[in-house]
């Protein structure tokens, strides 16, 4: 019992660091005083995840002990096809460390980001909005009788209002962004106002936003599994259920690494090399025309506007390769320490004296750790910068 209580303590802390050096390539590892004001406000974010997450943590974990007693595929008798076998558990499995995964991503952090996305969004649909009133103002009449119709000075007023709703969404989002840098700095990510824009100008940087939440939410559940099993005493088939608990955590956060290679691999890369191909398309396309007299000055610039696309679609490239990087030598490691405890689960899960299993390694795990913000190097400028920021939207469709 003391084993487990040991190993737990360790999860706690390792968790604890990792989750500060996930942030440690912008600001290193910071000291967050723990006021009351922020311990309350920890206490409500971990009711509003903790029993949701633990439930989708056990149920997968049923299903893992149940795996273990289940044939392969290969080893099925050809009329046993609609029987349960390994495979079959783990893909359910899977899906319950989804659901807890989505647990683990719940709060008020998250509900922030995505207020300040949902306002960028709404700057953008009344830019359009502005766009189209200023060219149906071009055929509206001075004067109508036509209750439904819209006159030159009703466009007017529209276009006025649709000012205003951006002016007044540009100072929500500044409001909003000194809340979120300061609950991003809770929780390790040492940012200022600049960064958090180039962040989420980024789909890996929004992404990162969301995973460092996860394993902050996944450094206070290991810490409250720790406090949980101290309380059980002696109850060794509730410490058990605690330490399988966790093992399905550190399976939860591999998985969510898995996924954010596979996302760069099958999803933004391919979009991105689209991207490029079109532009050097278009860039030949040009170079052709202007050879045989088209209008050089106009070609000129859009050789410069898709060179500018091409650029950008490198730039993101190159750093989602250092991103992916990071992620799969975090995930190596992840899975390392995913070995050694469920090895560990079933050396407990099997014996009825704890003192008598062997010691648990104390060497310090970085599972979810060797990661650190993306790379937030400044634009070159702001045609740069626009440019990066259409890829993301292209890129989140």
């Amino acid at each position: 019992m003391q084993i487990l209580k040991s190993y737990f303590r360790i999860i706690s802390m390792c968790l604890a660091i990792s989750a500060t050096l996930f942030a440690g390539g912008v600001g290193g590892l910071s000291a967050h005083a723990q006021t009351e004001e922020v311990m309350a406000q920890e206490n409500e974010e971990v009711q509003k995840f903790f029993e949701q997450a633990h439930e989708a943590l056990d149920d997968a974990l049923n299903l893992f002990d149940d795996a273990e007693t289940r044939p392969e595929e290969g080893d099925l008798r050809f009329y046993d096809f609609l029987s349960r076998t390994k495979e079959s558990q783990t893909r359910k499995v899977e899906s319950y460390l989804d659901v807890a995964g989505e647990a683990l991503g719940i709060s008020s952090i998250s509900n922030r980001r995505q207020l300040i996305l949902d306002l960028r969004e709404s700057i953008s649909e009344n830019q359009r909005n502005i766009s189209t009133f200023k060219r149906k103002r071009i055929s509206a009449p001075a004067t109508t009788f036509n209750p439904l119709g819209v006159t030159k000075s009703g466009y007017d007023k529209k276009i006025e209002l649709a000012k205003d709703a951006i002016v007044q969404a540009e100072n929500s989002i500044e409001v909003e962004k000194e809340t979120f840098v300061k609950d991003l700095n809770r929780i390790g990510m040492d940012l200022d106002s600049e960064s958090i824009d180039n962040l989420l100008e980024s789909i890996t940087g929004d992404e990162f936003v969301r995973v460092s939440i996860i394993f902050n939410n996944a450094k206070t559940f290991a810490g409250e599994l720790e406090r949980l099993t101290n309380e059980t005493g002696e109850d060794l088939e509730a410490a058990k259920k605690y330490y399988g608990v966790y093992l399905m955590l550190l399976k939860t956060v591999s998985r969510l690494q898995e996924q954010f290679v596979e996302s760069v691999d099958n999803e933004y890369y391919p979009k991105l090399d689209e991207f490029a191909a079109k532009a050097r398309k278009n860039i030949k396309e040009a170079k052709r025309a202007i050879a045989v007299g088209g209008d050089e000055t106009v070609l000129r610039n859009n050789i410069a506007s898709n060179q500018l696309t091409y650029d950008a679609a490198m730039f993101y490239k190159e750093g989602l390769a250092h991103q992916k990087h990071q992620m799969m030598m975090a995930n190596l490691e992840c899975k390392k320490n995913i070995l050694t405890a469920a090895n560990t689960y079933k050396t407990v899960a099997l014996s009825k004296d704890v003192a008598a299993l062997m010691a648990v390694s104390r060497r310090a795990f970085d599972a979810i750790s060797g990661l650190s913000v993306p790379d937030l190097r400044p634009f070159e400028n702001e045609r740069m910068k626009d440019a990066f920021s259409q890829l993301t939207r292209e890129l989140r469709k």
